[in-house]
Order: structure tokens, then sequence, then C-alpha cells
């Protein structure tokens, strides 16, 4: 899996095994080898010590809901469909996201599209996985535990 998959933005990068560890079914973090510091979305360099040497490890996924949003206009792979209006050819309703906190205060934003926008509440519990969606491209869904 080449990283556009995951991100429209990006061709080339020196963390490509991050969509690759995704469509696989691992969230990565790297660790720095020369002072210990963690970083997710992955780096290839470290800024607090400018080191170069990263090492590649798992994110558990399990965490806190720190904040989420709704997006009213949401890709087409997460638009719920709804009757139409006059003069649209489809109505969206509004998907959320999130960003949960794991593992030593790491945060991952994800897609919550499983989840009613009213009964999301800060601080539940909730599970970040990668998903493949069903145009090829990968993404991190956070859902309840």
């Amino acid at each position: 899996m080449e990283f556009k998959d995951f991100s429209l933005a990006f061709s080339q990068t020196k963390v490509g095994r991050f969509a690759k560890d995704l469509a696989e079914g691992r969230i990565m973090m790297t660790v720095c080898r020369g002072c210990g510091k963690k970083y997710y979305p992955p780096r290839a360099d470290c800024s607090h010590c400018m080191g170069s040497e990263m090492e590649w490890k798992p994110i558990k996924g399990e965490g806190s809901l720190v904040t989420f949003t709704k997006i009213y206009v949401p890709p087409e792979h997460f638009a719920l469909r709804q009757p139409l209006m006059p003069f649209s050819t489809v109505q969206f309703e509004p998907c959320p996201i999130g960003i949960l906190e794991v593992e030593e205060g790491l945060r991952i934003m994800g897609w919550m599209p499983k989840m009613e926008i009213q009964k999301i509440r800060v601080g539940m519990k909730l599970k970040a996985s990668p998903q493949i969606l069903p145009d090829g491209k990968v993404t991190i869904v956070l859902e309840a535990m």
C-alpha cells in the first residue's frame, strides 16, 4: 500500500510504512532511540534531540475521547445517504470525528461513523482501529469498546 492511499496530500514520505501498517491492521508510532520521545503520527526524525534513529512500535489504540466535532460534508465513503431534498442529488448527514488520547499522551484522530452524535461524550472509552474503505483508501475509525 502506498502512502497516497492514506493521504491525498502526499505522494512521497519518509514514513510510508505508516499506511502499509494501517492496511495490515496496525496503528504504529515511532520512538527515538536517542532520547526515547514517542511520536504519533510516526516521524522519521526526532524534533527533541534531532536524531534520526527511530524505532517503530505498535499502539494499543484504546483510550479516552479528548474532543470531537462533526463534519457536515464528509467524503463520499462516510456519507450517510438521506432522502433527497429539492434541487439536490444527495443530502449528507454530519459525520463525527474525534481525538482519542492513548498511551503516554499520544493522540489519534479518527472517524466515528457508527456512533450517534447525541451519545458521544468527552471522556468516553473508545478504541482506534484501521479500516480499509470501499474506495481502497485506509483510515482510522474510533468505536466504543
